[in-house]
C-alpha cells in the first residue's frame, strides 16, 4: 500500500499513534463526528451541539477548522485524515442497509453542515 498509494499511507501514519491505529477500524475513522475544539466546551455556543444557539469557531480561534465545505452555522472539519486521502483517490465505501448493499463516493458519504450543523454521517447524497 505504501507505493501504490503513498497518499493514503502518508495519512494513515500521521493520524494516530500505531498503538491506536492496531484499535482502529477503517469504517470507525470515517464515522468520527465532525467536531471541533469548540463543540467539546460546553460553556460556548454550538449550533452542532445545540441547534439555534451559533457558531463560536466563526468569530473565534478557527485557523484549523473548514475551508471547504461550512456554512454559516457551522466551521468544524471532520478528524479524518485518511478520509481526505480516500476522497483525492476517488474511493468509495460499500454501505449495507435494509434495503441492502448501495455504494457511495467518499465526498459523498460525509454531510456537509449547511443548515442543519447537527445532522452528521450521510445517509449520502448519491445511488
Amino acid at each position: 500500500m505504501r507505493t501504490r498509494y503513498p497518499v493514503l499511507s502518508q495519512a494513515l501514519l500521521s493520524g494516530a499513534s500505531g498503538q491506536l491505529r492496531n484499535a482502529a477500524t477503517t469504517g470507525g475513522n470515517l464515522l468520527q463526528r465532525t467536531r471541533c475544539p469548540y463543540f467539546q466546551d460546553t460553556s460556548t455556543p454550538c449550533n452542532k451541539r445545540v441547534p439555534g444557539t451559533g457558531c463560536s469557531a466563526r468569530e473565534g480561534l478557527h485557523r484549523d477548522l473548514a475551508v471547504l465545505g461550512h456554512s454559516e452555522h457551522c466551521i468544524a472539519t471532520h478528524p479524518s485524515d485518511m478520509a481526505v486521502a480516500l476522497a483525492a483517490l476517488d474511493a468509495a465505501v460499500h454501505l449495507r442497509g435494509p434495503q441492502g448493499v448501495r455504494t457511495l463516493a467518499v465526498v459523498d458519504f460525509h454531510r456537509l453542515p449547511g443548515d442543519a450543523p447537527i445532522r452528521t454521517p450521510s445517509s449520502g447524497r448519491a445511488s
